[in-house]
């Protein structure tokens, strides 16, 4: 049964500018410039039959094409035992109006999560003997990559593997420009 997510790819300079900042420390587990992405709905597991009607109503989505800015950092979880080191979203309201008009769509297989939204770029997941981030942290809070132009919203399959979890795009939806 595949495992589905509705997020972003991000261009390869910021992909590598993102990987640049991979530090060496004990009980991080640094994404792959495969893994890194932005995640704008979490979908679940869904049987085949299921994920083919999604992939259907998901290419109704009108939305327009806008800039987005990686910038800031910081981390899920207490300072005793954060779990996710990430990258932000400079300024997050484009990507929120994204996520308000992905919502309708997919409620027939999904239950709209009321959490707040965190844009976020999964940087580095972190072992129960992970060090403290503050240095890091310290060390980045002036993070800011260039802007680029969203101009498609994909839909991912996650496999877990032993190298963590490799993500497929199995449908790109481009947005109005």
């Amino acid at each position: 049964m595949p495992r589905l997510f509705i997020g972003l790819e991000l261009p390869a300079a910021q992909a590598r500018a993102l990987l640049a900042l991979a530090e060496p420390g004990p009980g991080l587990r640094w994404q792959s410039a495969a893994q890194l992405h932005l995640t704008v709905r979490f979908i679940g597991e869904l049987g085949e039959e299921q994920a083919e009607h999604l992939a259907a109503a998901l290419s109704a989505l009108q939305a327009p094409a806008f800039e987005l800015q990686i910038g800031g950092v910081g981390y899920f979880g207490s300072p005793q035992r954060p779990r996710i080191l990430w990258a932000g979203v400079v300024a997050p309201a484009p990507l929120q109006a994204l996520r308000e008009q992905v919502d309708p769509l997919i409620l027939p297989w999904c239950a709209v999560d009321p959490q707040p939204f965190v844009p976020h770029v999964t940087l580095a997941r972190c072992g129960s003997e992970c060090a403290s981030l503050q240095p890091f942290l310290l060390a980045q809070r002036g993070l800011r990559l260039a802007p680029w132009l969203v101009s498609a919203v994909c839909l991912f399959t996650s496999e877990a593997g032993p190298g963590g979890s490799r993500y497929s795009v199995l449908a790109r939806y481009p947005l109005e420009i």
